[in-house]
C-alpha cells in the first residue's frame, strides 16, 4: 500500500511531500507547484507566472533566485521525480526478502493499483513528458532518455539475478525495455478506455511473457494462478 501511494504521487508528477511554507524550503514549494501544474496542463501550458501563483510566492525574484528559466525548472522537476522514484518507487525491485520475479510482479501490480485508484485518469509522468517534448525539445528528450535508461537498468539488474534460470540467448536489456514499454502502453490504454480491466489484462499477459523466458521448473506466474485456483 505504501508503494502504491508513493507511486501515485511520483508517476503523476505529484508533490513528494506536503507543501512547507518556510523560506528554507521555498525551492521545494516551487518544484511541488510546478510538478502539479505540469501534470494537469502539460509543460508547454505551464508558465512561470502560473508556478509563482500556485507556489504562493510574492514575486518573480523568489523564483529566479532558484531557477534561471522555466527550462531549468522543468529539468529539476524531472530529475527530482525520477530520483524519488528510483529511491523509493523502484525499491521493491531491490527488496532482498523477496525472490526477484516476485519483486517484479509486485511492482507491476502496484502500477495497476495506482492507476485504478486514479480512476484511469492521467498517466506516467515520464511517458507524458516524452510524448509532449521529445520531438519539440532536445534537452528534455535527452533527459527523458536517461530516465528510461536508468529505469531499464534497475529491471535489468533484477533479471541478472535470475540469469541461471533464463533460457539461453535471452537479452536482459531488451527484455527490460520491453517491460517498460508494455507498462507505459498499459497506462495509456487504460487512460483512453477508462477501463482498469484493460491494464489488468495487459499486466497479466506481461507476467506470462516474462515467465516464458524462464527455464522449465515452474513459471512463477502460472504457479501462483494454479495455487489460487486450487485453494
Amino acid at each position: 500500500m505504501l508503494l502504491t501511494h508513493f507511486l501515485a504521487n511520483v508517476l503523476t508528477l505529484g508533490p513528494i511531500s506536503p507543501s512547507i511554507t518556510s523560506v528554507s524550503d521555498r525551492k521545494g514549494q516551487i518544484l511541488d507547484a510546478a510538478a502539479q501544474l505540469i501534470s494537469e496542463r502539460g509543460y508547454a501550458q505551464t508558465s512561470v507566472d502560473d508556478v509563482i501563483r500556485h507556489a504562493g510566492l510574492c514575486g518573480k525574484a523568489h523564483f529566479y533566485h532558484h531557477f534561471r528559466s522555466k527550462e531549468e525548472l522543468g529539468y529539476a522537476v524531472l530529475d527530482r521525480q525520477f530520483q524519488d522514484f528510483a529511491d523509493r518507487g523502484l525499491a521493491v525491485l531491490r527488496e532482498p526478502m523477496l525472490q526477484p520475479i516476485e519483486r517484479l510482479h509486485r511492482f507491476i501490480d502496484a502500477l495497476v493499483t495506482m492507476q485504478a485508484q486514479r480512476g484511469c485518469r492521467g498517466g506516467s509522468c515520464f511517458g507524458t513528458l516524452a510524448s509532449e517534448l521529445s520531438d519539440a525539445h532536445e534537452g528534455f528528450r535527452q533527459r527523458i532518455e536517461i530516465v528510461f535508461e536508468r529505469w531499464a537498468g534497475q529491471i535489468q539488474s533484477l533479471l541478472w539475478e535470475v540469469r541461471p534460470r533464463l533460457h539461453d540467448g535471452v537479452d536482459t536489456a531488451r527484455l527490460a525495455r520491453f517491460i517498460i514499454a508494455t507498462l507505459e502502453g498499459a497506462v495509456l490504454m487504460s487512460r483512453v478506455t477508462k477501463e482498469i480491466g484493460v491494464m489488468e489484462n495487459i499486466a497479466d499477459d506481461l507476467k506470462r511473457f516474462i515467465g516464458m523466458h524462464l527455464r522449465t521448473g515452474g513459471n512463477p506466474y502460472q504457479m501462483a494462478v494454479t495455487a489460487s485456483s486450487v485453494g
